[in-house]
């Protein structure tokens, strides 16, 4: 019953996010899938010039975690790979807030909901034709309730630009 509740938190939280992104938004939407730590469903919108904010809504495949959120307000293309392709590989880095329920049998804090801060900083590829972003990113993550804890997250993902 707790960890339902902590559920429920989870989405409303994620909806109240959404509706907020979209109320902002000026640019471009992106929604697309991330695979690692953790694995789910990626969306990014983008706020004009170098600027955007993204969200995922997975399961964490670490052992103490279950269902996670994450949002990031992201500095896009603040440096420049060139590579032998159509399109560089382009630096991004950011800083944001995690939500996930906490998933440790016989824990004090089993169900429990673990928020804090993540510092994310990644690699994206975007292809033009078709409308495809690839990226890769790392995040620093840092527990602060109910128990003081840090992860490293990372995940590959693909998101489709409309």
């Amino acid at each position: 019953m707790r960890k339902e509740g902590d559920a429920m938190k989870l989405i409303l939280a994620l909806t109240t996010f959404l509706l907020l992104q979209t109320s902002f938004a000026r640019d471009e939407y992106q929604l697309g899938v991330v695979l690692g730590a953790p694995t789910g469903i990626s969306g990014k919108i983008g706020l004009g010039g170098n600027r955007s904010i993204d969200g995922v809504i997975a399961y964490s495949l670490a052992d103490d975690l279950s269902l996670e959120f994450h949002a990031d307000y992201l500095v896009e293309n603040a440096y420049a790979f060139h590579i032998n392709a159509a399109s560089p590989l382009m630096l991004y880095f950011g800083i944001g807030a995690r939500m996930a329920v906490i998933d440790k049998d016989r824990h004090k804090h089993d169900g429990d909901l673990a928020i804090g801060p993540r510092a994310p900083i990644g690699l994206n590829y975007k292809m033009v034709n078709p409308n495809l972003e690839f990226f890769g990113e790392l995040a620093l993550c840092m527990d602060l309730v109910p128990e003081t804890d840090a992860d490293l997250e990372g995940g590959l993902g693909l998101r489709y630009r409309f």
